[in-house]
């Protein structure tokens, strides 16, 4: 007994030393100040997915981004992402409309380990189906309520179906029921659909293929040493001679200068 408290109090030790040592030598995030986004992150569902250092890189890049062209998003879940895109466009006095898709998907935990079932996570009489129509609900409501003369044209799609009717003109309906056609192009494009390795490599080319130069790409999940497969993915970008690194906050935003 002696032997197992000695064990355990060494490993509170190692433990209580590990959250030291990150709380001096993590790096420090960037940030911004605004009412209405901490207001945001309590009045849209998803308030842990509201990066606090993405925040200050979709400011910066919708501040310096190219005028002629649009924003794009890719995941956008209840809102919040959106919103504060939609806030921020208000905000810097910039006339641009702003575009998107989810596929609105439900992930569970152990997913990744396949075990799948129709459920949500922890609540066996709640479907999937049914939880996401309610998350859909909630951005449709949210994005409503809080930018009524700015609604975005968001399309329940895949991003890849999406790219694919962008690049054979066909006509789009987004979920607030209106149909367009699409044939600007991106000044800053905002990556946070599935983090897996392949499919962030798919959105970032097909985002390239539509990206300004001087626009710019933000990939949620992406800091270094992150087990997102988004964040295996950057180093090709650090290699590509199109983009330049312009922040690690910890996720990276990229401009293309060429």
């Amino acid at each position: 007994m002696l032997f197992q408290n000695l064990i355990e109090e060494q490993r509170i030790f190692f433990n209580y030393n590990n959250v030291i040592s990150y709380m001096i030598f993590r790096p420090k995030i960037k940030k911004i100040e605004d009412s209405f986004i901490a207001r945001l992150r309590c009045s849209v569902i998803g308030e842990g997915m509201l990066n606090e250092g993405n925040i200050f890189l979709i400011d910066h890049a919708i501040r310096n981004m190219p005028e002629n062209g649009i924003t794009f998003e890719i995941g956008v879940y209840g809102g919040l992402s959106t919103n504060l895109i939609l806030h921020l466009l208000a905000k810097y006095n910039k006339e641009v409309l702003h575009y998107g898709c989810d596929a609105w998907i439900y992930k569970g935990f152990k997913d990744h380990l396949g075990v799948v079932e129709n459920h949500i996570d922890g609540k066996k009489e709640i479907e999937r189906t049914d939880y996401m129509n309610y998350i859909k609900n909630s951005f449709i409501n949210a994005t409503t309520f809080l930018n009524p003369k700015h609604l975005p044209f968001i399309c329940h799609s895949t991003s890849d179906s999406f790219f694919n009717n962008w690049n054979t003109k066909k006509q789009f309906t987004d979920v607030f029921n209106r149909d367009f056609n699409l044939n600007s192009k991106i000044a800053f494009c905002y990556i946070d659909g599935d983090h897996s390795y392949n499919q962030t490599k798919m959105d970032f080319n097909n985002v390239n293929q539509k990206l300004l130069i001087g626009g710019y790409v933000l990939i949620d999940d992406s800091a270094k040493g992150s087990h997102f497969g988004s964040a295996k993915f950057i180093s090709e970008i650090l290699k590509n001679p199109q983009f330049i690194k312009i922040y690690s906050n910890p996720n990276y935003l990229f401009k293309k200068v060429k």
